[in-house]
């Protein structure tokens, strides 16, 4: 590496441990320096309230390692949003600052022809000229660059060079080895929840499940030496699967898997040094800081190294705790998903965001991403709480459905009649009638399950089209209403939904 060969001041071993420290500096200015309602899209609107920030603390007497902190992750943040416009990479300037041997710059795009950027030094000058907008200036000069390029040259858009555990990434292939271990641990998963937790009726992937785990861990073993015995066991083995499931299913994380690579550098993912390789473990590799932990290792972690040793490895959090370092979905990532799975459009997306601007890139908790869905045009939802009128409920799920085939289906004629509250369901599909036994206690409430019968009729026919309409299922909170969502989707597009969304499609 760089960071190995080069000498300790010199601008390539600076750049990379800079580089290095990157992704955590970010991580510190969204979870320590800035408040919870940051809007961080990686936009403008972000860098007029990192700048808001900025003044506002400028004046707050806070002491100065703290703020010299704060200085540097929004350094981070702020090169990064200018990275995304103009593209290109970080580089190194050799001229001391404070003290400094150099500071980091961004380098656009070469084919913009423009002068690197010194995000520091934009701080300084936002500081010092105090209008509020000096953020927002130069990402509009930086904007009117890459605009009369692609004015001359139709087509092109600036190259950013990929930032490690920033920028999203791509999924790995799902290994045989994790596919088989996944099938494994899903077929005993009754009978391990059983032995777990004395009965499967607390086995629902909350997260306020993982504290009977820890209880159950802490029990089931004094020392860490009594689970490395155990490791390959069932129950361990269950419990390392569930609490991936839990992560997974609250914060949209993916099961992956590293094999042995014979040629690995030593150290790298994939030898045998290395601890990510060969051990399942959830990563969210699709978003930005997106976390990543080897479920195997946090439920050790519970344990002391020996008997009298007391507090177990230092660890604070508990199993909750893994959660916090994991980003759930949004309205963003759930449209870069849908883009990137070819079900929207771009312009789709643009527009859905920009309707959504001021919570677009708020946290998702699951139960709310198959809403998400719904409002990007790829799902229908069946209302679980009081209807004002059953027939014309049925009628809009049925033809808000068929909308969504592009023509393959069409819905008409819907009728809700017989019994007190109507208990037949008839509908015209594609010119042949269809009848449907429903079941209501009153006026007020859709029959569901008679809607997870009769859905199938919305599906294209069998042929070319394979989409079609899946419920899915999402960890609940406990007292609750929730709508019933159906996504349509090819079989292969409802696979990658389920792995990077936390979601069970049916």
């Amino acid at each position: 590496m760089t960071a190995e060969t080069q000498p300790e001041n010199s601008p390539p071993h600076l750049l990379q441990k800079w580089s290095d420290e990157l992704p955590y500096q970010i991580l510190l200015l969204e979870r320590v320096f800035l408040p919870e309602d940051f809007p961080f899209d990686y936009g403008p609107l972000s860098l007029d309230a990192l700048e808001a920030h900025l003044l506002e603390r400028d004046n707050s007497g806070q002491e100065n390692e703290k703020w010299a902190d704060f200085l540097e992750s929004a350094t981070a943040y702020l090169g990064e949003v200018l990275l995304g416009v103009a593209g290109g990479a970080w580089g190194w300037n050799t001229r001391p600052v404070d003290g400094r041997p150099g500071q980091p710059v961004i380098c656009p795009d070469p084919e913009l022809n423009l002068s690197p950027v010194a995000p520091m030094l934009l701080i300084s000058y936002a500081l010092r000229v105090r209008t509020g907008t000096a953020f927002g200036e130069e990402r509009a000069r930086l904007r009117q660059a890459v605009t009369a390029r692609q004015q001359a040259i139709p087509g092109w858009q600036p190259v950013k060079e990929h930032t490690p555990l920033v920028d999203p990434g791509v999924v790995r292939p799902e290994d045989p080895v994790l596919s088989a271990w996944l099938a494994e641990r899903a077929e005993g998963r009754s009978a391990w929840a059983k032995d777990a937790f004395d009965g499967a009726w607390r086995w629902n992937y909350h997260p306020g499940t993982l504290d009977w785990l820890e209880a159950v861990v802490q029990q089931r073993f004094a020392t860490v030496a009594e689970f490395d015995a155990a490791r390959d066991e069932p129950f361990v083995q269950g419990a390392s699967w569930y609490l991936g499931e839990v992560i997974r299913r609250n914060k949209g994380a993916v099961w992956q898997y590293i094999p042995f690579d014979p040629d690995a550098d030593p150290g790298a993912p994939g030898s045998r040094e290395n601890e990510w390789t060969e051990v399942p473990f959830v990563d969210q590799p699709d978003k930005r800081l997106g976390g990543a932990a080897i479920p195997l290792e946090c439920l050790r972690e519970l344990l002391p190294e020996a008997d009298g040793d007391g507090e177990p490895n230092e660890r604070r959090r508990g199993l909750k705790g893994e959660l916090f370092w994991f980003k759930a979905s949004s309205y963003a990532h759930v449209g870069a998903l849908l883009t990137r799975l070819g079900m929207v459009s771009r312009e789709t997306v643009d527009s859905v965001l920009t309707e959504y601007a001021h919570f677009a890139h708020d946290e998702l908790p699951p139960h709310e991403v198959p809403d998400a869905l719904e409002a990007f045009g790829v799902a229908i939802s069946a209302h679980a709480d009081d209807v004002d009128d059953l027939e014309e409920s049925y009628t809009s799920l049925l033809t808000e459905g068929a909308a969504l085939t592009d023509g393959a289906v069409t819905i008409t004629d819907v009728r809700l009649h017989g019994g007190e509250y109507g208990e037949i369901l008839e509908f015209t599909r594609n010119g042949v009638r269809m009848t449907q036994t429903t079941e209501h206690y009153s006026f007020d409430y859709l029959d569901h399950l008679a809607i997870s019968e009769f859905i199938g009729h919305l599906d294209p026919d069998p042929g070319d089209d394979t989409r079609r309409f899946y419920l899915a299922d999402f960890v609940h909170l406990r007292d609750a209403p929730y709508e019933s969502y159906y996504v349509f989707a090819t079989p292969e597009q409802a696979t990658v939904l389920e792995k990077e969304l936390g979601l069970d499609l049916r």
